[in-house]
């Protein structure tokens, strides 16, 4: 389980990089864009600004106060003052490798913020998480209980696809986040329901306890 998670993991750091390293500003620009109509259109301009606004705050918190960010910037890209003192170097990779940095960076930056917003979205149903898992849950002890007492056995291979599912599901929350497409916002309370269904089978066939 331990190797299938950094091996998860590996992946999900792999994805950052491609697209860090292959899409374009003007591509994560246009996809910002077209989350935010898509948000707009679901759950109207308002709470759509409040996310923003929100997702902006942590993103200035966490890299632009610290300094994060410009750090980023200075370590990959001399400054015209570090030029002006490598003698003979001052126009190296003006024109082409700093600028194509830069815009990777730029990228990178987007990328994280789109996460960071993707994040804030995902938050808000959370109340409905526990609202849909309630009775889900309640379902499946009840289901599991009167295993017990028909003397039925649990399906194993239903609770450890289910228990599968559940993983993927996480895993696909965390995929998602940093994917350079544009994602529905209804893709959360689908997620929310595939769980709920899950842990319910997981539930209903987890093995009898003597």
């Amino acid at each position: 389980m331990t190797r299938n998670l950094l091996f998860s993991l590996m992946l999900w750091l792999l994805e950052v990089i491609l697209v860090a390293s292959f899409v374009s500003d003007r591509w994560t620009r246009e996809l910002q864009r077209a989350e935010d109509q898509m948000m707009i259109g679901y759950f109207g301009a308002d709470k759509e600004s409040q996310i923003s606004h929100t997702a902006q705050r942590w993103f200035d918190r966490l890299f632009v106060s610290t300094g994060i960010r410009e750090s980023v910037f200075r370590y990959f890209i001399p400054t015209e003052r570090e030029r002006q003192m490598s003698k003979g170097f001052e126009d190296v990779g003006r024109n082409d490798l700093f600028p194509f940095i830069e815009s990777r960076l730029n990228v990178l930056w987007d990328t994280i913020f789109q996460m960071i917003k993707r994040l804030t979205t995902a938050c808000i149903w959370l109340p409905y998480l526990a609202a849909a898992l309630l009775p889900f849950v309640v379902d499946g002890l009840v289901r599991r209980k009167i295993s017990q007492t028909n003397f039925d056995y649990p399906s194993p291979m239903a609770h450890r696809y289910s228990l599968y599912l559940i993983l993927g599901a996480l895993y696909l929350l965390l995929v998602s986040l940093t994917l350079p497409f544009p994602i529905p916002p209804q893709a959360v309370p689908v997620g929310i329901f595939v769980v709920a269904y899950a842990v319910n089978v997981l539930l209903a066939n987890t093995q009898k306890r003597v």
